[in-house]
């Protein structure tokens, strides 16, 4: 084999490792989080700048409804008769107990997010006895989650290095099995020859 194509199969050989170490890196941010009891969502309004910027992915700890307070950034959906149907993550600003005919007191939420002059128009009441409250975030890398939503970039980012995983693996394997057959040839052609 001459020095240009060993160097073809070791340049090869290193960016297929290279992409399959990416791909394991990136498949653990995408699945180890949700192992670990986080939710994930992707900022993609300005509404939390300069804490959450465009882009920065949250992971929110599901606490106790009871354990939320003023200062917390949460991640809910807001009441139905707003219109809003996508999660939105802003800070809790106002917490108060409210008198509800007899079942006693209620607890409801004031919402801001940090770049608005306003509070949130709602007051809410949060459904169930769990809330998601952010515990981390990465700035940028939402980006690459929004890019995903993006079908030619799934085929950019998917398709096209599994087909070249794949190829790479059966062109090995054919040589691999052409290398062997050789040597068995040149293994029967010496015990011919004695």
């Amino acid at each position: 084999m001459s020095r240009r194509v060993r160097f073809a199969h070791r340049l090869i050989s290193v960016v297929v490792t290279v992409m399959m170490v990416g791909a394991c890196v990136l498949a653990a941010l995408m699945v180890l989080p949700t192992l670990l009891g986080y939710e994930r969502y992707v900022i993609v309004s300005g509404s939390m700048e300069p804490t959450l910027s465009v882009g920065t992915i949250v992971y929110d700890e599901v606490v106790p409804v009871e354990d939320i307070s003023v200062g917390d950034i949460i991640t809910f959906v807001p009441p139905p008769e707003y219109g809003i149907d996508d999660p939105v993550t802003h800070r809790v600003v106002q917490v108060a107990n409210i008198n509800v005919d007899q079942e006693g007191e209620q607890r409801t939420f004031r919402t801001k997010g940090d770049a608005n002059d306003a509070m949130d128009p709602w007051h809410m009441v949060l459904d169930g006895p769990d809330q998601g409250r952010v515990a981390h975030q990465l700035p940028y890398v939402g980006y690459f989650y929004l890019a995903l939503q993006v079908r030619w970039v799934q085929v950019l980012v998917i398709v096209i290095p599994a087909i070249a995983l794949i190829a790479y693996v059966l062109i090995t394997m054919w040589r691999v099995s052409g290398d062997a057959i050789k040597e068995e040839r040149a293994q029967a052609q010496e015990e011919g020859e004695a």
